[in-house]
This record gives structure tokens, sequence and C-alpha cells, in this order.
């Protein structure tokens, strides 16, 4: 099966932090097998690493190696998916639910999953539960 790559796990791939070992682990104990990420990931990705950059956790040359770097993971190993208009319609219905806590965009990323089938990898807790909460099923990594 398929796994769709959150943002969480792209950035911990591309910059050095706390979860890169897992990260990297997971995606090589996946060999071959398809990695996903929407175009969404792409625009989320790069906002989280200028917020890194505004917050002085990475300097302006490590973004840029970054971005790089993602668009040759891009390139040679990830497949890229369009959002397609009924994942929006998904995703409201998902941020409808008041109970469970749930961002517009990590909404998008479960609604993508959910049409395609595909499982989820996330280093976020909150994420992790509402995609099992909606249907979704999850390989969530922890931060050692």
């Amino acid at each position: 099966m398929p796994r769709y790559l959150d943002t969480s796990l792209l950035v911990a791939v591309l910059i050095r932090e706390a979860g890169t070992p897992a990260a990297k682990t997971y995606l090589a104990s996946r060999g071959a097998a398809p990695l996903l990420i929407s175009r969404w990931a792409v625009t989320e990705l790069s906002s989280a690493l200028a917020l890194k950059v505004r917050t002085a956790t990475i300097d302006a040359a490590e973004q840029a190696a970054a971005l790089i770097m993602f668009r040759r993971f891009v390139t040679l190993r990830l497949q890229l998916v369009n959002i397609d208009p009924v994942d929006f319609e998904f995703a409201a219905g998902m941020s409808d639910y008041s109970a469970m806590p749930l961002r517009a965009g990590d909404a998008l990323h479960l609604a993508v999953c959910k049409r395609l089938g595909t499982r989820l990898a996330t280093f976020d807790a909150r994420m992790a539960t509402a995609a099992n909460h909606h249907g979704v099923g999850t390989d969530f990594l922890k931060i050692p």
C-alpha cells in the first residue's frame, strides 16, 4: 500500500532535527514502495522552511539547500498527486467535527489520503489521532 508523507516527515528528512533519524529509517524501510505527496504539501513545506528561517532555526542557505534536496527527492522518489475538488469537500466535513481539532491544511492532507486509499505517515500525534478517527490509517512516527 502506498504511503502519503505529511509535511512533518518531509521537513525532518530535509532539515536536521530530532526526528531526522526516524524519518530516514522509515523511508529506507519502505524500499521501492510508492511514496506520495500532494501539491498542497509542496506549499506547506515551503511555508515551514520559511518559518524556520524567520525563527532562526535555520538560515537562508540551509533553506535553499533543503529546497534543492526536496526537488531532487520529488523527482527521484516521490509521486506528486493533485488536489481534487472533492478533497476540499472531504476536508470541510472533517473540519466540521469540533470534538476532534483539525487544522484546515491537515484536513486537506487527510482528505487526499482518504480519496486515494493510502496510509498517512506523520510525526504529528494530533493529526494521527484525527486520521484514525476519520478512517485513514497511519504510520505514526515517534521522535525519540
